[in-house]
């Protein structure tokens, strides 16, 4: 999954992100997210996370997630190759914000970006740096 990993934190860094931390798994990540929530002015403002991976998968870690009412509400964007309906359904169930499916380019990572802050990103990415949205 590091390629994963590096393709998107490209794509995000090229749309003018800037701070980011990876986990190598469910686990790392969980316990990142858990710790981060503790400390006030640490928490995440999104996760990205692959659908299948090591330790606690994708589902699994966004339980976890909403479960924690400091994390509740953090947007989760969830990568994956699944595009059985139900698997979907399942995903949404559990809390995903939205999804990304492989293979994926800059435009559809922007979409779900957008999708989960309407009113703007909490970062200040230039205009020039924002690939233009669909009609």
């Amino acid at each position: 999954m590091p390629a994963v990993r590096a393709i998107v934190r490209e794509m995000l860094e090229s749309m003018g992100f800037r701070h980011f931390e990876e986990a190598e798994d469910g686990d790392m990540a969980w316990r990142m997210i858990r710790d981060a929530s503790a400390r006030e002015h640490s928490q995440y403002r999104l996760v990205v996370s692959d659908w299948l991976m090591p330790g606690l998968d994708g589902i699994e870690l966004v339980q976890q997630v909403r479960g924690l009412r400091a994390t509740a509400e953090l947007p989760f964007l969830m990568v994956t190759s699944q595009s059985e309906q139900e698997k979907w359904h399942q995903a949404r169930e559990a809390g995903v914000s939205g999804f990304v499916v492989k293979p994926f380019d800059r435009l559809q990572l922007q979409e779900q970006l957008n999708r989960v802050w309407p009113d703007g990103w909490p970062v200040a990415v230039p205009a020039s740096k924002r690939a233009p949205d669909r009609a």
